[in-house]
């Protein structure tokens, strides 16, 4: 290699010299300081060696200004062996070039590094890994400088951007790494043309990041160049670093799935991409048009060129952000709306239909009420739902059900009866189709499905089960018509004598002052069954009413013989007993407490007598109407007991210090019962035995709780042994391996 002295290389190291000299010379000496020890401790860690083991050269590892490791003039044409010191081990050596070879050497627990065949003058890191003796692990990062072959300097470096003039580097107007740096403030700059000149300002060869083209296109932000020159077979590799002002923009946006709308284009801040409903999630790769930007997509930074996070999509729209900032803080937000097509949804159906009866009108899935008629003989029928969507969910009366199957089937009362069929769909939203179905009455039916007159005021409201009503009418109308329709359409009507069809009127009934009574008489088809329904019709004002029950007011009273009525007491009528209270208004559906006594009166007010079930519990009222209460009550051949609120007991019942067990029915239990897994005894009284029992063969024992005993016992300080039935046994007995004379014990 050809020497050459270089009067810049020599001038600048010697500034360098003055500028640390004058460090150490001011007050403040520290970065001097922590450079001598960081290096001694290097040094003191492991040597460098000039050659292999044994030549005994050694370089020193320094530190720079900056406080970086440092091992300067290095020669290529050199190997260099890198050894522990006393009490250290090297646990691993690494470069950060690949231009050279490191072979490690192991000598009992030493390892040794050899770095050799290196081919290329550019500066690179070692990093060496030591283990002191007290298994601590040190990691050095150590910058290495050669001794470069003055053919592989330049002496001026040229950038020119596009056409603008052309700016010059000298070949120390370098970082302390080494590196050229450059700005360019115009950000709309393309291309840089790169030359390198010698001392003799003749043109060096180099190739610009391993080709021949000298010019190279500018991005915004960091251009990083490779310049590299190769003289005799060795290369120095210089690096350039351009920074052009950068635009916040994107070079290129693509969507994981889709297409964008409009077609990309960096000035157009605003797209839209459709995805179906099966597609769950989106991602994008965006591209930005400067290296030195950021990108954040939807709060999260994405690296250029590279996907995104997968971005979940509800249904709908989503509006998903894309903000590039680049190194200025200038900031460019690109907004994609992602339409995500809604599932298909209903909650209507598709079809409906009955295991009996037509629906009318003929179905459709907007229409939300239908009828039908099915004859007597249907008692139920199955309703067979089919949903326009698969996913809606289907209720029949509260009961879901599959789309298409057929419901549990639904039982029928005669008349009109309400099925709802509602569909619910997977957002919740709800449609009801009501189906009114007539079931046809029997031909035994002897209702009436409405009843009222042409005058006057009805009380209480028709009910085809209520068969007593008041009609008030004023003075001045003296007589009504009666109109009415049967159940059962095929029923006679029969008033004052009078046969009519349903739905016809009666003839005119002429109405005394006071109370008329007019019975409507119902004849079933079949002529089996007959029931009348009764008016009181009062015209102004009751009077002259004798022994009757007239509506006043909605509220029925009992007019006795005088016409007078009654208050405060019970009446007979019909063979029923009927209770007033203090108003002369008829008691009804509830209990009644009179004269000390509880009595109970059903929804027509008739008293009750034998046995009730209210609110759970069982009640017997003897024929006066009486109810049983706290006393045991003999009832077709059984012993029953009744608290004092008249409930009839079940189960164990203490009774004047006795107890009894009555079954679930409510009976009193005698001899032998099992109660939860034990036996009891009961004596023909009931009561519940306890102690001794002896059955004319055998003797049983019974704890105070009443549960009989069985294995060994102690009673009375002595012992007894009982069988698993109960039965105390006696004599010799074989028991656990051995004979016992239990008659000895």
């Amino acid at each position: 290699m050809r020497a050459k002295f270089n009067f810049k290389r020599v001038f600048a190291y010697l500034l360098i010299f003055a500028m640390t000299f004058s460090f150490v010379q001011m007050g403040q000496a520290n970065p001097v300081k922590a450079a001598t020890s960081g290096s001694k401790e290097v040094n003191d860690s492991f040597k460098f060696i000039i050659g292999d083991a044994s030549s005994g050269t050694t370089k020193d590892v320094d530190m720079d200004y900056s406080g970086d490791l440092v091992l300067r003039s290095v020669t290529l044409s050199q190997t260099y062996t890198i050894m522990p010191q006393a009490g250290y081990n090297i646990e691993s050596v690494k470069s950060s070039s690949d231009k050279m070879k490191i072979t490690k050497a192991v000598s009992g627990t030493t390892n040794t590094f050899t770095i050799g065949t290196i081919k290329d003058y550019s500066n690179f890191k070692l990093t060496v890994k030591v283990k002191n003796s007290s298994g601590e692990i040190n990691t050095y990062d150590i910058r290495v400088e050669f001794n470069i072959d003055s053919s592989l300097e330049f002496n001026k470096l040229r950038i020119t951007v596009d056409n603008d003039d052309p700016v010059t580097l000298t070949y120390t107007q370098c970082d302390s790494e080494g590196i050229y740096y450059y700005e360019e403030s115009n950000p709309e700059a393309k291309k840089a043309k790169i030359e390198m000149f010698d001392d003799s300002n003749n043109a060096m060869s180099f190739k610009v990041n391993g080709g021949t083209n000298k010019t190279v296109n500018l991005v915004g932000g960091d251009n990083t160049i490779e310049l590299t020159v190769t003289s005799a077979g060795y290369s120095k590799v210089y690096t350039l670093v351009i920074t052009k002002k950068g635009v916040a923009k994107l070079k290129s946006l693509v969507p994981s799935t889709g297409s964008l709308s409009p077609s990309f284009n960096s000035d157009t801040t605003e797209y839209t991409v459709t995805v179906p409903t099966t597609q769950e999630t989106i991602a994008f790769t965006p591209t930005a048009v400067d290296n030195s930007s950021t990108i954040k997509v939807k709060k999260i930074t994405v690296a250029s060129g590279k996907k995104s996070q997968d971005i979940k999509l509800n249904e709908g729209e989503n509006e998903i952000p894309i903000v590039v900032t680049n190194k200025d803080g200038d900031v460019t937000t690109y907004k994609v709306t992602v339409t995500r097509t809604e599932k298909f949804r209903s909650a209507n159906l598709k079809s409906l239909k009955l295991t009996s009866g037509t629906l009318s009108p003929t179905f459709n899935k907007g229409v939300y009420q239908y009828t039908t008629i099915v004859e007597n003989t249907v008692s139920s029928v199955g309703v067979t739902p089919v949903a326009e969507d698969a996913n809606a969910t289907i209720e029949v009366n509260g009961k879901e059900i599959p789309s298409g199957a057929t419901s549990p089937y639904i039982n029928l009362d005669e008349g009109g009866n309400v099925i709802n069929v509602t569909v619910t769909d997977s957002k919740g939203n709800d449609n009801t189709y009501v189906i009114m179905i007539t079931r046809k009455y029997s031909k035994n039916n002897v209702n009436l499905s409405s009843l009222s007159v042409t005058d006057g005021t009805f009380s209480p409201k028709f009910d085809p089960e209520i068969y007593a009503y008041s009609v008030k009418v004023p003075r001045n109308i003296e007589e009504v018509r009666i109109k009415f329709e049967t159940q059962n359409e095929k029923s006679k009507v029969t008033i004052n004598g009078v046969e009519y069809k349903s739905g016809q009127q009666s003839d005119k009934i002429k109405l005394d002052l006071g109370a008329n009574t007019v019975v409507v008489k119902v004849v079933s088809e079949d002529n089996k069954s007959t029931v009348n329904y009764t008016l009181s019709i009062i015209r102004d004002k009751v009077q002259g009413t004798l022994n009757e029950w007239v509506l006043v007011g909605g509220e029925w009273m009992y007019y006795d013989g005088d016409g007078i009525p009654a208050k405060n007491r019970w009446v007979k009528y019909d063979n029923q007993w009927y209770h007033v209270d203090v108003n002369g208004y008829m008691n009804k559906d509830g209990w009644l407490f009179d004269g000390g006594k509880w009595y109970y009166l059903d929804p027509n007010g008739i008293m009750l007598y034998g046995w009730i079930k209210d609110t759970g519990f069982w009640y017997y009222l003897r024929e006066s109407g009486e109810m049983v209460e706290d006393s045991w009550t003999m009832l077709d051949g059984n012993w029953y007991f009744f608290n004092q609120y008249g409930q009839m007991q079940t189960g164990w019942t203490l009774y004047k210090g006795k107890w009894y067990y009555l079954d679930d029915h409510g009976v009193m239990q005698k001899g032998w019962i099992t109660y939860d897994k034990n036996k009891y005894y009961l004596d023909d009284d009931g009561t519940m035995r306890t102690g001794w029992l002896y059955n004319g063969k055998v003797w049983y024992y019974f704890e105070s709780s009443g549960r009989m005993v069985t294995g060994w016992q102690t009673i009375g300080n002595r012992s007894y042994y009982f069988d698993s039935k109960g039965a105390m046994k006696t004599g010799m007995l074989f028991l656990d391996g051995r004979w016992i004379n239990l008659d000895s014990l």
